[in-house]
């Protein structure tokens, strides 16, 4: 039988979690430690311990994901004829031919166990178990289908293990936050725009420039929040400027700051056409807009004053976004 990487770090964990009995278990945790290791990749995703305080999470954890589970529950009381129950909230996995690996034979199952449902139950005797569970993250569970071609993709608090007691009642869980690939790479891509942002302050970038970068930074995270992703990611890849522009004399700024202008103008006509076209965000994507306008045009006027062939080219640009804004 299959071991699934869980026996390399098993030992560490119940020598963690055995360092002390709960004297009351009304004031304990039922599961006191756990940790979570992606079966593909053998990776350690998660290692949490409440009584150490320990608590690290490698990477994230992904939604059609498959992953093994190991947990230390403490019953701290024997209740006689009392039964638990745990259930495990993932599908089966592709990798492994059970659900269920009990690490502890002292657990005290009841006669209809099946390592391969997703329920098992035991009686409620005293002292701490071993247990692992295997399973997959359905692969859609954080996406909401509109319709017309779109979907939100939002983090959600997947529970992934419940222990309940004999009348049903809920007594402990494990729910853990799960994101998806789509939701992965736009946080990829806002941490190097929030890098870039960093630089830009820190290398005196012009600061009329810096704001409209924040801004739109600011933009792609409130897409973000309402589960637009694919919007968010399009906004973020689009704002990577090879020659940020910075505060110099006009005819170093000419030659540094018009391919960024250039780029940004390209940037702004994208986004513009691609909020327009979405359903019920006109009015958001409008006042989005209107804000740009009025920062090219405190833009524009500044640099007219030191070089006329720029002041024009960022005229360019705001035209275009009031057009833009008149469609």
């Amino acid at each position: 039988m299959r071991k699934s990487g869980v026996v390399i770090l098993l030992s560490s964990l119940i020598i963690a979690s055995f360092t002390g009995l709960s004297v009351a278990q009304e004031d304990e945790r039922w599961f006191v430690a756990y940790n979570i290791v992606d079966l593909s990749s053998k990776q350690m995703v998660v290692e949490r311990d409440f009584e150490t305080g320990k608590d690290i999470q490698n990477t994230p954890i992904l939604a059609g994901g498959e992953y093994n589970l190991t947990m230390i529950l403490d019953i701290g009381l024997t209740a006689a004829y009392a039964n638990l129950t745990l259930s495990v909230n993932m599908g089966h996995a592709d990798t492994i031919d059970r659900y269920w690996e009990i690490h502890t034979i002292e657990l005290n199952l009841t006669d209809d166990y099946n390592p391969n449902n997703q329920e098992i139950t035991f009686r409620q005797v005293k002292g701490r178990y071993a247990i692992s569970t295997f399973g997959r993250i359905p692969i859609d569970r954080t996406v909401t289908d509109l319709g017309q071609g779109l979907s939100l993709h939002k983090p959600v608090n997947h529970r992934f293990i419940q222990l309940k007691g004999p009348d049903g009642s809920l007594l402990d869980e494990i729910a853990l936050t799960v994101i998806d690939s789509e939701i992965d790479g736009y946080r990829y891509y806002l941490s190097q725009r929030e890098a870039d942002l960093q630089e830009y302050v820190d290398t005196q970038v012009d600061p009329a420039f810096t704001g409209l970068f924040e801004t739109l930074i600011t933009l792609a995270e409130e897409q973000a929040e309402a589960g637009f992703i694919d919007t968010a990611r399009t906004i973020l890849e689009t704002m990577e400027i090879d020659i940020p522009p910075v505060r110099t004399g006009p005819t170093f700024q000419e030659q540094y700051f018009l391919p960024a202008v250039g780029g940004l103008g390209l940037l702004v006509v994208i986004l513009g056409a691609l909020f327009f076209r979405a359903n019920g965000r006109l009015s958001f994507t409008k006042m989005i807009v209107e804000d740009q306008i009025r920062e090219l045009e405190g833009l524009s006027l500044r640099a007219s004053r030191t070089d006329r062939s720029l002041g024009q080219k960022l005229q360019e640009i705001n035209d275009k976004l009031k057009e833009l804004e008149r469609n």
